[in-house]
């Protein structure tokens, strides 16, 4: 009897180890329990809303202008609508700030402005529209609390667009090239999704290259929306 209570007893402390072990492990310096791993989300410096390094955003936006101020070129009258796909990487991050390298793609501008035809007698002033694509390489980001929902943000950026035809007639040039600054809110509502608000002051321009270069500014007002990865 002595001899099966024992290899009964071996036998089941065989079989608990497994568990005994477990529990072990799953016990902290003080004898309780742990707590359970937190979710990756919430393991993360920003939080479920935050801005984190290396983060990949894709996105699109739209906007238009309506009014045409003269800081940088001398056109008057000019109207502005643009379309454009986004790519932007998180950089850097430090406590509320995180900066973002962006890149837009431009499949459709239009941009209409006064222009003159020579009439019998003398000349006549029409409202030009030339549509374009483009493409904006070089863009910076810098997002203000960037482990809020809400987040502001300061930008600028710059590239180039090609048009249908010669800006802002046949003594200018089809590439023109491109500058904006501006800023904005961009209000994310999940760890990977976010709409953003803003506003860019856009500058065309063919650099001097063609017989005349009157340049175009427009204030922009435009709408997005991104996802991360």
């Amino acid at each position: 009897m002595r001899h099966g209570i024992s290899f009964a007893g071996v036998l089941l402390a065989l079989l608990l180890a497994p568990c005994l072990g477990t529990a072990a492990r799953g016990q902290g310096a003080s004898g309780l329990l742990a707590e359970p791993e937190a979710a990756p989300a919430a393991q993360s410096a920003g939080g479920a809303f935050g801005m984190e390094k290396a983060v990949n955003e894709f996105g699109f936006w739209g906007g238009g202008s309506f009014s045409a101020p003269t800081l940088i070129g001398d056109t008057e009258g000019v109207r502005f609508g643009v379309l454009g796909f986004r790519y932007a990487r998180v950089l850097a991050r430090g406590d509320n700030l995180a900066l973002k390298y962006t890149l837009d793609a431009v499949p459709l501008a239009a941009m209409s402005f006064p222009a003159f035809e020579p009439e019998p007698g003398g000349v006549r002033k029409v409202r030009r529209t030339i549509t374009g694509a483009g493409l904006s390489p070089v863009g910076f980001q810098l997002n203000f609390r960037r482990r809020e929902r809400v987040q502001p943000f300061a930008q600028g950026s710059g590239g180039f667009l090609y048009f249908g035809e010669r800006v802002p007639d046949e003594r200018g040039a089809q590439f023109n090239f491109t500058a904006d600054f501006g800023g904005g809110v961009q209000w994310k509502t999940g760890a990977r999704r976010a709409w953003t608000v803003g506003y860019r002051y856009h500058h065309v321009s063919n650099g001097y290259r063609a017989d005349v270069n009157p340049g175009f500014d427009s204030n922009i007002f435009y709408v997005g929306f991104s996802i991360f990865r």
